[in-house]
């Protein structure tokens, strides 16, 4: 399926059905989370308005206690895939290189790495912003100041 890039701001719930919370960006994707953890991707997203908490279900991302869910992605190239699966591994509250990244998923190239992060749809499930550049906090789709703020807030949690 072609992924479109889209604006970086917060998914935020839309709307619930059959226990599944659907979250949606301006209408041009929806996530679909069930209770039981699967997450699945799909085009277009409901417009409703209902406000619903992830952290019902357990899914919290940013407080780095996410638990094992089943991705179902339909959006996203098989590398993407690989790339955000290595990225779910990295602990929260650390930082660790687009290079350091690459050479775990065996691939040459750090920046391809790092176009793939740029892909995610889904930051506060897939932690991209755990992902600096070797010389400093490189990009991130959604700024520098939430990523420096989901660090802080994860290695709080972390401290505790």
């Amino acid at each position: 399926m072609h992924f479109q890039r889209m604006t970086p701001t917060w998914v935020s719930p839309a709307e619930i059905r059959d226990r599944r919370v659907f979250l949606g960006r301006h209408g041009e994707m929806s996530v679909a989370v069930t209770s039981e953890g699967e997450l699945i991707l799909r085009r277009p997203g409901p417009r409703s308005a209902v406000q619903a908490r992830l952290a019902r279900w357990g899914l919290c991302g940013r407080s780095g206690k996410l638990p094992k869910v089943r991705l179902t992605l339909a959006v996203g190239t098989t590398f993407q895939h690989r790339v955000w699966q290595a990225c779910l591994a990295i602990p929260a509250g650390t930082v660790d290189t687009y290079g350091a990244l690459a050479q775990r998923i065996r691939c040459r190239s750090a920046q391809a790495v790092g176009q793939a992060l740029a892909a995610n749809p889904l930051a506060q499930l897939i932690p991209c912003h755990r992902v600096a550049a070797a010389d400093g906090p490189g990009g991130f789709a959604w700024g520098a100041r939430r990523k420096a703020a989901w660090l802080k807030e994860e290695a709080n949690g972390a401290a505790r």
